[in-house]
């Protein structure tokens, strides 16, 4: 596990991102890097700044970010924003291309992260009354 996270640290930088950063906007389709939280807290947010925003999820230490738009190549689907001052991991398109090509540990974390996500959407459809 220490290796791991050394090689992340490694082929990732690290960025400061004070409270009520927006790290994601909505709709950017500019740059696809994927970020793992070090210290803070953010939120996934669906129309952020808008009358009708919503609060999708909240992260915390050790949750990663951007995923999605990485792998579907679609412009971001929420705003990420910190609500308390952060350190993130930053890592571009590539080195998480070369990461998960090298360290079947980390890809096999990522591959469970989505499905615990997956999971967790799917109990709450479930728990809706149709």
């Amino acid at each position: 596990m220490v290796n791991d996270l050394q090689q992340l640290a490694n082929m990732a930088t690290a960025i400061k991102c004070p409270k009520h950063t927006e790290i994601i906007k909505e709709g950017d389709n500019t740059h696809y890097n994927m970020y793992i939280i070090l210290s803070g807290g953010l939120r996934v947010v669906k129309n952020y700044g808008e009358a009708g925003q919503t609060v999708l999820s909240t992260l915390g230490v050790g949750d990663a970010f951007g995923e999605m738009s990485l792998f579907l190549k679609k412009p971001r689907s929420a705003s990420v924003v910190a609500f308390k001052d952060s350190v993130l991991l930053e890592i571009t398109e590539d080195r998480v291309l070369e990461i998960i090509s090298s360290n079947p540990k980390l890809l096999y974390g990522l591959i469970k992260t989505l499905c615990e996500r997956i999971e967790h959407l799917n109990g709450k459809i479930a728990s809706r009354s149709w």
